[in-house]
């Protein structure tokens, strides 16, 4: 059975729509349960805190409140907020206070004489919305204002997301250093021995030459980890909002235990708190809305105005004459040369373009989870795998090794061995990593709202700057990437 978007519309709970909005028929059939159900904990709204990790909730609340992709979403939250005020002014009676004064000049046989005449008056005007059109406009406004609100909150759930993964990986580059020096040392030891063993004749050169090969891989390797290690490092620092010569505010990173398994809930829950789906269902109707105001403009208008005003030739002669007067108009569209079926046809393509775009989000949203369940569930059984390799590739350098020095094996036995320990080793390491960054994509797939306090806006040093012409404006020839 379809599930219905009233459902959704309940739990989005659009404070501040008075107007009735549509409910449509989801082109999604939304199942009932995910592939995998397990009791577990339950899902905090700062999900990341699950994990366990200081260093990880330092970082993601650094960047909540210094990355400027997440401050400019803000930005446009508070321009659609706005923009639904300004919307919204139009329901209400306009008001304009009027002013002038003239002087004229007056020629005539008798001379020049000349005249001052002072007004002073009230407007007022109104829109009487039999239609609906100016409510429908301000109603496609708010919920545009709350689209904006949620995208903020799905932005702070990636940004967090990313974060975590980017941590994750400077974590495994950190121990893969660590764990690449420690081979190294140990394949030194080991060409030491090797070419002591050579010069007293007991092994042949190419034994000698495949162990500094390995040696000198391994160098090649730790390279290769430290470049990486310092990219992802100035990655992190991007998103924290800091510039690339800052320090990470945090200490050594190291990877963490996998968290036990959270309680996924069901799918229709899911849709009711993730903030992308909660967007994409608002677009839905702010273009419903808009449909509706189309519409409505093909209908007469009826406008009201009032007017109150007093002149005279001084100033203490303006209150001695007043004037009022109250219009009322009719206008109704006959000729537009289809204007205005245009425009409703364009509305209607806009709200069926809306409805595809909420199924394409609701799908996305349920394949993300599902994907993270199935990749973490096969990831476990490669983790175990790699585990079981490693702990008989580590019986094997023994065996191996002993043979060797019984002179019952080759040197290449030995070395073979000892590079498949050591690769094990580092695909452990990475393994892990893909493991946690696994659980991080379920949390992110799951993750709904929580209260994120919204940062102070760009200001100029200046607040006059803005007044300023352009010719008059210093700073227009300055340096854009000088320091202020």
């Amino acid at each position: 059975m379809r599930a219905r978007i009233g459902l959704l519309c309940v739990a989005c709970s659009l404070a501040g729509c008075h107007s009735a909005t549509r409910d449509f028929q989801s082109p999604v059939e939304v199942p009932s349960n995910w592939t995998r159900e397990q009791e577990g904990p339950a899902l905090p709204d700062r999900w990341w805190t699950a994990f366990g990790d200081p260093s990880l909730d330092r970082l993601i609340d650094t960047a909540l409140d210094g990355n400027f992709n997440l401050r400019m979403a803000w930005d446009r939250l508070s321009q659609a907020r706005a923009i639904a005020r300004r919307d919204g002014a139009d329901v209400s009676p306009t008001l304009d206070l009027t002013g002038g004064v003239g002087r004229s000049r007056n020629q005539s046989t008798s001379g020049t004489t000349y005249t001052t005449d002072w007004d002073l008056g009230l407007l007022a005007s109104y829109e009487v919305d039999l239609w609906g059109r100016v409510r429908s406009t301000r109603d496609a406004a708010l919920l545009d204002a709350m689209t904006a609100e949620e995208d903020v909150h799905a932005a702070t759930i990636s940004l967090a997301a990313e974060i975590a993964n980017r941590w994750l990986e400077y974590a495994e580059q950190s121990q893969r250093i660590e764990v690449l020096k420690r081979q190294r040392r140990n394949n030194e030891d080991v060409l030491e021995i090797i070419t002591a063993q050579f010069r007293a004749g007991q092994v042949h050169a190419e034994d000698v030459l495949r162990q500094q090969n390995l040696v000198e891989s391994v160098l090649g390797d730790l390279a290769l980890a430290q470049r990486q290690s310092e990219t992802i490092r100035l990655q992190l620092l991007i998103l924290l909002g800091l510039s690339p010569d800052a320090v990470l505010p945090v200490g050594n990173a190291t990877l963490i235990d996998l968290p036990p398994f959270p309680d996924i809930g069901i799918p229709s829950t899911l849709l009711q708190q993730r903030p992308d789906v909660r967007s994409a269902y608002r677009t839905v109707q702010a273009a419903d809305r808009r449909t509706a105001a189309a519409i409505a403009d093909r209908y007469p208008t009826i406008s009201l105005s009032a007017s109150i005003g007093t002149s005279g030739n001084r100033v203490g002669d303006l209150f001695d004459n007043w004037v009022a007067n109250l219009a009322g108009n009719l206008t109704q569209p006959l000729l537009d040369g289809g204007r205005r079926e245009a425009e409703v046809d364009r509305t209607l393509a806009i709200t069926s373009e809306a409805i595809n775009s909420y199924a394409q989000t609701v799908l996305t949203a349920l394949s993300e989870v599902e994907t993270a369940l199935a990749q973490e569930r096969q990831q476990v059984l490669y983790v175990q795998s790699i585990d079981r390799q490693f702990k008989t590739a580590q019986k094997v350098v023994e065996r191996v090794r002993d043979s060797y020095l019984g002179g019952q094996s080759e040197f290449l036995n030995v070395l073979d061995a000892q590079t498949t320990v050591q690769q094990l080793e580092l695909q452990r390491l990475e393994a892990q990593r893909v493991l946690i960054g696994y659980r991080v994509d379920l949390c992110r797939a799951l993750a709904g709202r929580w209260a994120v306090p919204a940062p102070e806006p760009a200001l100029f040093i200046d607040v006059n700057d803005a007044q300023r012409t352009p010719g008059n404006n210093a700073s227009n020839d300055a340096d854009p990437g000088a320091s202020p």
